[in-house]
């Protein structure tokens, strides 16, 4: 008898439940890696194994004792790592060597070698624990993150060298490589840009304006959102797509989903980073959803060499990705959403979070309860069904009390 095929999955995201069922129906057993007892994903996958998509010599044992075909992350910056590190040691399927992924994965290798090969970026230092910080001709306001972290976790904007001091140990708790990076803050919008890379020519299939609080209390730079299509000139798109084209070439990526995060100020375009996966939150189905594309099939063939291209769809309306984020708190239950589902308010909704599960204070991408889309002919249309949303959802909490929302939603940032 034929035996099955055997598929690692690396960590149970919502965009994992979509990968989970395409290779299902590719015919295989599909083992899901997540160190978190209840993962969204968990109920689709034939196992669900408890350990940690970062530990990859563990990873490593799994997929040679369970003979794993496939090994495969398609929206973890270290999951995708991990990935890379185990097909590399077993032969198996992969889009790109490990050390491509872990050069990427790093930001201060990533952010040398932009610069290294004049991709545009903001001027920047990469400092080691218990290395003295030194201006180096940085100009205050700056952002600090840790060069290894997923999400948002320990990246902050800093006004002044009181700051830098005190969120510099944060940034450095964080990060497993003990590796921080200080850069310049650029003024403008940020553009995620979700492009693919078919034998090495690169096409962007969408872009959204991310929606972030302009905050300047320390907190964690983060998204409450997005919007699309972004209000960009023609000059500006020409400019994206040449800087993922020199991306793609510089660093040896062929077939892959990848994804960029720019500033554009006026006419100047600034990469933030990029990474060779497809985005998180709802972007797979945002690009299903207005562009007819099936991003997580695309990645999947990614592994095998093949990346299909995609057909140009313009838009006519705009549509906009929205997260829940609360108070800290242990979750119990949302209240609201089938109604607002019902009444074509919310076109889809994705719960995060399962009973029990905790909610921190960290406010990154981790801390959402839910994402949801909406769409509209008109920004005002998407600015009226947004406060209709966040006036009607009620999220509760282990003890049946009402959660706060974390975030004044009467500033929507569109």
């Amino acid at each position: 008898m034929h035996q099955q095929k055997v598929a690692l999955v690396l960590g149970g995201t919502n965009p994992h439940i979509a990968l989970i069922e395409n290779l299902k129906k590719r015919g295989y057993h599909t083992v899901l890696v997540d160190y978190l007892e209840n993962p969204p994903a968990k109920e689709y996958a034939d196992e669900h194994l408890q350990e940690s998509t970062l530990d990859k010599d563990k990873v490593h044992e799994i997929a040679k004792t369970r003979k794993a075909d496939l090994v495969i992350a398609t929206c973890i910056d270290q999951a995708n790592v991990t990935a890379c590190y185990v097909a590399e040691k077993l032969n198996l399927p992969r889009p790109y060597s490990y050390e491509i992924a872990s050069e990427i994965a790093d930001k201060t290798r990533m952010k040398k070698k932009m610069l290294d090969n004049g991709i545009p970026t903001a001027k920047y230092i990469a400092l080691k624990e218990g290395d003295t910080f030194n201006h180096f001709g940085l100009k205050f306001p700056l952002v600090i993150k840790p060069s290894d972290s997923n999400g948002s976790k320990g990246v902050r904007r800093v006004d002044d060298a009181k700051e830098l001091n005190q969120y510099q140990e944060d940034a450095f708790d964080v990060s497993r490589n003990k590796k921080v990076v200080v850069e310049e803050f650029i003024e403008g919008d940020e553009i995620g840009v979700d492009c693919i890379v078919s034998d090495g020519i690169t096409q962007i299939i969408t872009m959204h304006k991310k929606r972030k609080p302009k905050r300047k209390d320390g907190s964690v730079i983060f998204s409450i959102g997005s919007i699309s299509p972004p209000a960009i000139s023609q000059n500006v798109e020409i400019q994206i797509l040449n800087i993922a084209s020199t991306i793609s070439r510089v660093f040896n990526l062929n077939n892959t989903p990848l994804l960029l995060q720019v500033i554009v100020n006026n006419e100047d375009v600034k990469v933030v980073e990029f990474a060779p996966r497809i985005g998180g939150g709802l972007n797979f189905r945002k690009i299903q959803l207005f562009k007819g594309y099936d991003i997580i099939n695309a990645s999947v063939e990614s592994y095998f060499g093949e990346m299909p291209k995609s057909k140009d769809m313009p838009l006519d309306y705009y549509y906009s990705e929205n997260h829940i984020y609360t108070e800290p708190g242990v979750f119990g239950r949302i209240e609201g959403i089938d109604k607002l589902i019902e009444d074509r308010i919310i076109l889809e909704f994705y719960q995060n979070k399962r009973n029990g599960m905790l909610i921190n204070a960290s406010n990154s991408s981790s801390d959402r309860v839910g994402s949801f889309i909406v769409q509209g002919n008109t920004i005002e249309e998407i600015k009226q069904k947004l406060y209709k949303v966040y006036n009607t959802i009620k999220v509760i909490d282990s003890n049946n009390e009402v959660l706060k929302h974390q975030q004044n939603y009467k500033q929507l940032y569109l």
